[in-house]
């Protein structure tokens, strides 16, 4: 059995293709036992309704609706949804909670989640959003990402991903991990720094 310990919160981040599901997959096999309870969201807490969202396979490819306040009443609803989760949920003991994305993707890739509000006012609301206790931003060569999955155009890959590593630099509890090592490799390293959390 699991000793008490406090549940901890992680964050995958990182363009398509950059090895999120590998890694996250590793991972909840390595640490299986070390928690009562591995928990799993996409992106965000869904609380009242069962998540039935679905991989996006051309994120891009889609309307573009710049409407300013359906941006603003989705990033407001999301830190609802956000605040409330980590309430009720983060208080109990020996889980892992990994969220595969966050909601600070939102301004790194506007377009998939057909968001408009100004940077500033963005980055001010998702200042308000709970953090996880770890963010682990992953990256990986243009080349070998678009081997993995050919979703966007390389100029697009290139900007998100200076976008993501740029959030890695400037945020303290973040790890920055090249997916070009082994899964073995970086397992270890994540586990390393969750013990030191």
């Amino acid at each position: 059995m699991p000793k008490n310990i406090p549940t901890v919160v992680i964050s995958f981040m990182g363009v398509d293709g950059s090895g999120k599901s590998s890694i996250i997959d590793a991972l909840r096999k390595k640490v299986s036992k070390k928690y009562n309870k591995i928990k799993y969201l996409h992106l965000r807490p869904y609380l009242f309704l069962t998540d039935k969202r679905t991989v996006i396979k051309d994120p891009h490819n889609k309307k573009i609706s710049n409407f300013k306040y359906f941006s603003l009443i989705k990033i407001l609803m999301w830190l609802i949804i956000y605040k409330v989760f980590f309430l009720f949920y983060v208080r109990k003991n020996n889980q892992l909670i990994i969220f595969d994305r966050y909601a600070h993707d939102i301004i790194i890739d506007k377009i998939r989640y057909n968001f408009y509000l100004p940077n500033r006012l963005s980055s001010y609301i998702l200042n308000l959003f709970p953090k996880p206790n770890l963010w682990i931003v992953l990256h990986a060569s243009i080349v070998t990402v678009e081997k993995r999955k050919k979703e966007l155009p390389t100029s697009e890959l290139r900007r998100q991903m200076k976008k993501y590593i740029t959030f890695a630099k400037k945020n303290k509890n973040s790890l920055l991990l090249s997916t070009e090592k082994s899964i073995k490799k970086n397992i270890l390293l994540i586990i390393n720094k969750i013990s030191s959390i």
